[in-house]
Protein backbone atom coordinates (compact mmCIF):
# COMPACT_ATOMS: atom_id res chain seq x y z
CA UNK A 1 0.00 0.00 0.00
CA UNK A 2 1.55 3.06 -0.91
CA UNK A 3 1.03 5.82 1.45
CA UNK A 4 0.59 9.67 0.30
CA UNK A 5 1.92 12.63 2.02
CA UNK A 6 0.32 16.13 1.32
CA UNK A 7 3.14 18.30 0.77
CA UNK A 8 2.68 21.77 2.07
CA UNK A 9 1.85 24.67 -0.08
CA UNK A 10 4.07 27.67 -1.66
CA UNK A 11 1.80 29.98 0.11
CA UNK A 12 2.44 27.67 3.85
CA UNK A 13 5.92 27.45 3.36
CA UNK A 14 6.13 31.03 2.90
CA UNK A 15 4.26 31.90 6.03
CA UNK A 16 5.71 29.07 8.20
CA UNK A 17 9.23 30.20 7.14
CA UNK A 18 9.07 33.67 7.96
CA UNK A 19 9.72 35.02 11.61
CA UNK A 20 8.10 38.20 11.40
CA UNK A 21 4.39 37.39 10.94
CA UNK A 22 3.87 41.51 10.24
CA UNK A 23 2.98 43.44 7.61
CA UNK A 24 6.05 42.64 5.91
CA UNK A 25 4.60 39.13 5.06
CA UNK A 26 2.07 40.53 2.60
CA UNK A 27 2.56 41.67 -0.90
CA UNK A 28 3.75 45.38 -1.53
CA UNK A 29 0.24 46.42 -3.16
CA UNK A 30 -0.76 45.24 0.33
CA UNK A 31 1.91 47.16 2.53
CA UNK A 32 0.74 50.17 0.38
CA UNK A 33 -3.07 49.70 2.00
CA UNK A 34 -1.46 49.38 5.33
CA UNK A 35 0.57 52.42 5.34
CA UNK A 36 -2.28 54.59 3.97
CA UNK A 37 -5.01 53.03 6.68
CA UNK A 38 -1.96 53.60 9.58
CA UNK A 39 -1.94 57.22 8.91
CA UNK A 40 -5.72 57.40 8.93
CA UNK A 41 -5.68 55.36 12.09
CA UNK A 42 -2.91 57.75 13.66
CA UNK A 43 -4.67 61.03 12.17
CA UNK A 44 -8.16 59.94 14.08
CA UNK A 45 -6.17 59.00 17.04
CA UNK A 46 -4.57 62.88 17.55
CA UNK A 47 -7.82 64.62 16.77
CA UNK A 48 -9.43 63.24 19.77
CA UNK A 49 -6.36 63.03 22.04
CA UNK A 50 -6.06 66.36 24.11
CA UNK A 51 -2.93 67.70 25.09
CA UNK A 52 -2.29 67.60 28.72
CA UNK A 53 -2.39 70.96 29.90
CA UNK A 54 0.02 72.39 32.76
CA UNK A 55 -1.69 74.25 35.97
CA UNK A 56 -2.59 77.72 35.62
CA UNK A 57 -0.19 80.01 37.92
CA UNK A 58 -0.68 83.46 39.20
CA UNK A 59 2.13 85.63 36.88
CA UNK A 60 5.04 86.16 38.22
CA UNK A 61 6.34 89.30 36.52
CA UNK A 62 4.86 92.58 37.59
CA UNK A 63 3.93 94.14 40.80
CA UNK A 64 0.69 91.82 40.55
CA UNK A 65 1.74 88.30 42.16
CA UNK A 66 -1.63 86.78 42.76
CA UNK A 67 -5.26 87.23 40.71
CA UNK A 68 -8.04 89.82 41.98
CA UNK A 69 -11.87 89.86 40.95
CA UNK A 70 -12.90 92.41 39.00
CA UNK A 71 -13.98 94.47 42.06
CA UNK A 72 -10.61 94.52 43.93
CA UNK A 73 -8.70 95.49 40.06
CA UNK A 74 -11.16 98.10 40.18
CA UNK A 75 -10.28 99.54 43.80
CA UNK A 76 -6.27 98.84 43.39
CA UNK A 77 -5.92 101.14 40.45
CA UNK A 78 -8.56 103.85 42.10
CA UNK A 79 -6.00 103.76 45.35
CA UNK A 80 -2.95 103.57 43.30
CA UNK A 81 -2.09 100.13 44.99
CA UNK A 82 -0.65 97.28 43.29
CA UNK A 83 -2.24 94.41 44.99
CA UNK A 84 -5.80 94.54 47.20
CA UNK A 85 -7.06 91.29 49.36
CA UNK A 86 -10.51 90.93 51.58
CA UNK A 87 -10.31 93.26 54.61
CA UNK A 88 -8.43 95.81 53.27
CA UNK A 89 -9.38 99.25 53.42
CA UNK A 90 -8.44 102.38 51.25
CA UNK A 91 -8.68 105.72 50.13
CA UNK A 92 -10.02 105.71 46.42
CA UNK A 93 -10.07 108.84 43.87
CA UNK A 94 -13.89 108.63 43.27
CA UNK A 95 -14.51 109.70 39.47
CA UNK A 96 -18.14 110.61 40.10
CA UNK A 97 -19.86 111.19 43.27
CA UNK A 98 -23.17 111.79 43.08
CA UNK A 99 -26.16 113.36 45.33
CA UNK A 100 -29.67 114.30 45.27
CA UNK A 101 -32.25 116.91 47.18
CA UNK A 102 -32.45 114.14 49.92
CA UNK A 103 -29.08 113.65 51.34
CA UNK A 104 -27.21 116.58 49.18
CA UNK A 105 -28.34 119.64 51.81
CA UNK A 106 -26.64 117.84 54.83
CA UNK A 107 -23.46 116.56 53.11
CA UNK A 108 -23.26 120.26 51.44
CA UNK A 109 -23.96 121.66 55.79
CA UNK A 110 -21.48 119.23 56.73
CA UNK A 111 -19.10 119.79 54.29
CA UNK A 112 -18.78 123.37 55.35
CA UNK A 113 -19.17 123.29 59.17
CA UNK A 114 -16.20 120.65 58.80
CA UNK A 115 -14.17 121.34 56.79
CA UNK A 116 -14.20 125.73 57.62
CA UNK A 117 -14.72 128.41 54.92
CA UNK A 118 -11.07 128.35 54.14
CA UNK A 119 -11.00 124.73 53.18
CA UNK A 120 -10.70 122.84 49.53
CA UNK A 121 -11.86 119.26 49.57
CA UNK A 122 -9.70 117.37 47.74
CA UNK A 123 -10.56 113.40 47.57
CA UNK A 124 -11.31 113.62 51.30
CA UNK A 125 -8.69 115.15 52.21
CA UNK A 126 -8.68 119.20 53.69
CA UNK A 127 -6.16 121.31 51.90
CA UNK A 128 -6.20 125.12 53.46
CA UNK A 129 -6.51 127.88 51.24
CA UNK A 130 -6.83 131.99 51.50
CA UNK A 131 -10.07 131.17 49.07
CA UNK A 132 -13.51 130.25 49.27
CA UNK A 133 -14.50 126.71 50.37
CA UNK A 134 -14.41 124.80 47.15
CA UNK A 135 -14.85 120.79 45.65
CA UNK A 136 -12.18 118.89 45.02
CA UNK A 137 -13.13 119.23 41.44
CA UNK A 138 -16.41 120.59 39.92
CA UNK A 139 -16.38 118.09 36.50
CA UNK A 140 -16.97 115.26 38.86
CA UNK A 141 -19.90 115.82 41.21
CA UNK A 142 -23.28 115.30 39.76
CA UNK A 143 -26.41 116.67 41.64
CA UNK A 144 -29.39 115.86 40.32
CA UNK A 145 -32.96 117.25 42.27
CA UNK A 146 -35.70 114.13 42.10
CA UNK A 147 -37.19 113.48 45.12
CA UNK A 148 -39.12 116.68 46.42
CA UNK A 149 -39.44 118.72 43.25
CA UNK A 150 -43.37 117.51 42.68
CA UNK A 151 -44.45 118.67 46.13
CA UNK A 152 -45.22 122.16 47.29
CA UNK A 153 -44.36 121.73 50.96
CA UNK A 154 -41.69 124.46 51.63
CA UNK A 155 -39.72 122.75 53.56
CA UNK A 156 -38.69 119.86 51.14
CA UNK A 157 -39.15 122.96 48.28
CA UNK A 158 -35.94 124.14 50.65
CA UNK A 159 -33.44 121.27 50.05
CA UNK A 160 -34.18 121.92 46.74
CA UNK A 161 -33.10 125.85 46.89
CA UNK A 162 -30.04 124.28 48.97
CA UNK A 163 -29.08 122.42 46.26
CA UNK A 164 -29.05 125.25 43.44
CA UNK A 165 -27.49 127.69 45.59
CA UNK A 166 -24.38 125.44 46.31
CA UNK A 167 -24.47 124.45 42.47
CA UNK A 168 -24.25 128.11 41.43
CA UNK A 169 -21.30 129.11 44.62
CA UNK A 170 -19.44 126.33 43.08
CA UNK A 171 -20.15 126.12 39.68
CA UNK A 172 -21.24 122.55 39.38
CA UNK A 173 -21.03 121.35 35.66
CA UNK A 174 -23.87 118.99 36.15
CA UNK A 175 -26.58 120.22 37.53
CA UNK A 176 -29.90 118.24 36.29
CA UNK A 177 -32.42 121.17 37.64
CA UNK A 178 -36.11 121.51 36.83
CA UNK A 179 -37.90 125.25 37.43
CA UNK A 180 -41.11 124.51 35.47
CA UNK A 181 -43.40 122.27 36.57
CA UNK A 182 -45.87 122.61 34.78
CA UNK A 183 -44.64 121.65 31.96
CA UNK A 184 -41.43 118.81 31.86
CA UNK A 185 -40.50 119.30 28.02
CA UNK A 186 -39.22 122.98 29.01
CA UNK A 187 -36.75 121.76 31.37
CA UNK A 188 -33.59 120.70 29.20
CA UNK A 189 -31.63 119.85 32.11
CA UNK A 190 -33.97 117.83 33.89
CA UNK A 191 -33.23 113.75 33.43
CA UNK A 192 -35.79 112.21 35.57
CA UNK A 193 -34.66 109.78 38.43
CA UNK A 194 -31.09 110.09 39.90
CA UNK A 195 -30.31 106.74 39.34
CA UNK A 196 -31.33 106.35 36.06
CA UNK A 197 -30.26 109.74 34.55
CA UNK A 198 -26.69 108.81 36.02
CA UNK A 199 -26.01 106.05 33.37
CA UNK A 200 -28.20 107.63 30.96
CA UNK A 201 -25.94 110.68 30.56
CA UNK A 202 -23.03 108.97 30.58
CA UNK A 203 -21.26 109.22 34.19
CA UNK A 204 -20.83 105.63 35.07
CA UNK A 205 -18.48 104.08 33.12
CA UNK A 206 -16.66 100.88 33.06
CA UNK A 207 -13.82 100.32 35.63
CA UNK A 208 -14.43 103.29 37.43
CA UNK A 209 -15.40 104.39 40.85
CA UNK A 210 -19.01 106.29 41.53
CA UNK A 211 -19.84 107.02 45.18
CA UNK A 212 -23.52 108.14 45.67
CA UNK A 213 -24.77 110.30 48.93
CA UNK A 214 -27.35 107.89 49.95
CA UNK A 215 -29.50 107.52 53.74
CA UNK A 216 -29.09 103.82 53.05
Amino acid sequence: MASSLASPSPTSSFIRNKKDLGFSAFPSTSQIAIQKCKKQISKKIVSVMAPQQSERKPATTGSVKTGMTMTEKILAKASEKPQLSPGDNVWVNVDILMTHDVCGPGSIGIFKKEFGQNAKWLNSLTVYYHSVLKVWDREKIVIIPDHYIFTSDERANRNVDILRDFCTEQNIKYFYDIKDLSNFKANPDYKGVCHVALAQEGHCRPGEVTNLYQNY
